[in-house]
């Protein structure tokens, strides 16, 4: 209450669709008051001079009802013998409700009171609730490279972004692994077919699982090797074509990474804008230039991966490692074995490229060659391109047979090792590579290591590597650049796109996946 004076008046209660509860309108009227005053006031108490009937048409929006009884309303007067406020009002409010009203009035006593004339449109419905916002909950992902689990809501609709597996978690599943294949989600989106992202699609059956038409076919290309088939509730999207879940817009941009057919993805609901990058990064083949052009330039939240965060060391492009790898197939008669992911068709193109500069022919495994026969388009594959061949590690039979003669290319072990060549290796050839030894003279022959480097550390690899430079007698080589963004290109995005709150994934302190 100010000074000498005692304040007054009538309000309507206003429901606040953004947030929950209610806003007012309010006339009020301001009184000279002191205690003799008080003592002498004839009536007991100080009102405002005018109905609500009389001050609707200055008080209402130009939006709201014309009927001044529509919204719940209420008088506020001063009791001058109690020397307190008292508050009638409609009975679908309380105190707790009423609480910046009294704030606006600077009520230190009030009393409460019910008035039987004030009954609105809401005085027997339920109080207004929140209007939906759009939110995120990251389950796993904000201390540990890879594995990201993201949950995006808005109302009753919720998704789950990525469900991808453990890298070290062997074939148990993780507590949050087994809760979110239990838990209801109206679908589950996923940016691309990394097993760390989309591990565990097969498992989940109970909600659609969204994902990249290129990678469903990578996906199911997976599945056909290993004599199986894709889920049948494994849809897909397209970049820049929109789709719902729910009440949720979602946009797809395609992106540069190490997996074929990545996306970043925008999540849309309420007037707000969740921006999750996937893994990206600007210096592998896709224009990066073209993809910010096409991103939205404001979002509430951007979600960011940041494998590469505090490494301090840019990356050369797919580009500049083509260049590197002719010039290392050139300093040799030899041949040349490439250490890389069957899925980073990105690399496979590099050495392929590489491979047909040195006038080489280039082998693929009939798993990798139908990986690249799934993806299509440029990448080389021994159905269409007449300088890459097929071969097969170890003997086929079944449907496996029947994929490998598809191929019009292919050769076996004794055709390989009559030429000169460039063939992609995996761990698991190490025996076939052995065989090949003994039919081709390989002392010397140069083996180029092109993944990141913390793989060295697995078993499997160290054998590999070990025996491919003892008992073989190769010379090893390292020629990699990473599937995720540098720190420069990390804030490059960041600069690109103004968001209110930036967050980070697919990160762990002091370590970065090249």
């Amino acid at each position: 209450m100010e000074e000498n004076y005692v304040r007054v008046g009538i309000f309507w209660a206003i429901p606040n669709r953004e947030e929950g509860g209610w806003e007012f309108r309010v006339c009020q009227k301001s009184y000279p008051f002191s205690a003799a005053e008080a003592l002498a006031n004839p009536v007991g108490f100080i009102d405002y001079p005018f109905s609500h009937y009389e001050a609707w048409d200055d008080a209402r929006h130009d939006t709201e009802p014309e009927d001044c009884y529509f919204y719940p309303r209420g008088r506020i007067l001063y009791d001058v013998k109690r020397r307190r406020h008292r508050i009638f009002a409609d009975e679908c409010l309380d105190l707790s409700d009423l609480g910046e009203l009294i704030d606006f009035y600077d009520i230190g006593d009030v009393e409460l009171c019910r008035d039987e004339h004030y009954v609105s449109f809401y005085t027997h419905r339920p109080r207004p609730s929140a209007r939906p916002v759009l939110r995120y909950r990251i389950l796993r992902g904000q201390d540990r490279i890879g594995e990201n689990l993201i949950e995006i809501s808005y109302g009753e609709t919720n998704l789950l972004v990525e469900l991808g597996k453990a890298l070290e978690g062997g074939e148990a599943l993780s507590e949050t692994e087994q809760a979110v294949l239990k838990r209801k989600y109206d679908a589950v989106i996923v940016s691309h077919y990394h097993a760390d992202h989309a591990g565990l699609i097969g498992q989940k059956r109970d909600c659609p699982i969204y994902i990249g038409a290129g990678a469903r076919r990578i996906l199911q290309a997976m599945e056909e090797y290993r004599g199986k088939t894709l889920a049948e509730n494994i849809v897909t999207y397209r970049s820049g074509r929109p789709f719902r879940v729910g009440k949720i817009r979602v946009v797809a941009y395609l992106c540069d990474h190490s997996a074929f057919d990545s996306y970043m993805l925008l999540f849309e609901a309420g007037g707000k804008r969740i921006l999750y990058t996937g893994d990206f990064r600007f210096h592998g083949r896709k224009n990066g230039e073209e993809l910010m052009a096409h991103l939205p330039k404001e979002v509430d939240t951007l979600i960011s991966e940041g494998t590469n965060l505090g490494g301090g060391k840019p990356c050369f492009s797919e580009r500049c490692l083509e260049e590197r790898a002719a010039e290392l197939i050139r300093s040799t008669e030899k041949p040349v074995f490439v250490l890389q992911s069957a899925s980073n068709l990105d690399r496979l193109v590099s050495f392929y490229r590489a491979a047909k500069r040195c006038g080489r022919i280039f082998y693929e495994d009939v798993y990798t060659a139908l990986l690249a026969q799934a993806a299509g388009g440029k990448i080389p594959r021994p159905d269409v391109f007449p300088d890459v061949y097929a071969f097969t590690p170890r003997p086929v039979r079944g449907k496996r047979k029947d994929l490998f003669f598809e191929f019009e290319h292919k050769r076996g072990l004794s055709g390989i090792a009559k030429g000169s060549f460039v063939m992609l290796v995996r761990p698991s050839m190490l025996g076939y590579l052995k065989k090949l030894a003994a039919k081709a003279d390989l002392a010397g022959a140069l083996l180029i290591y092109s993944m990141w480097s913390g793989y060295r550390e697995q078993e499997d690899v160290k054998q590999f590597l070990a025996a491919a430079a003892g008992e073989m007698g190769l010379t090893e080589r390292t020629l990699h650049t990473s599937g995720h963004a540098p720190q420069e290109d990390l804030e490059r995005l960041k600069n690109c796109i103004r968001a209110g709150e930036y967050v980070t994934v697919h990160t762990a302190a002091g370590e970065g996946k090249n």
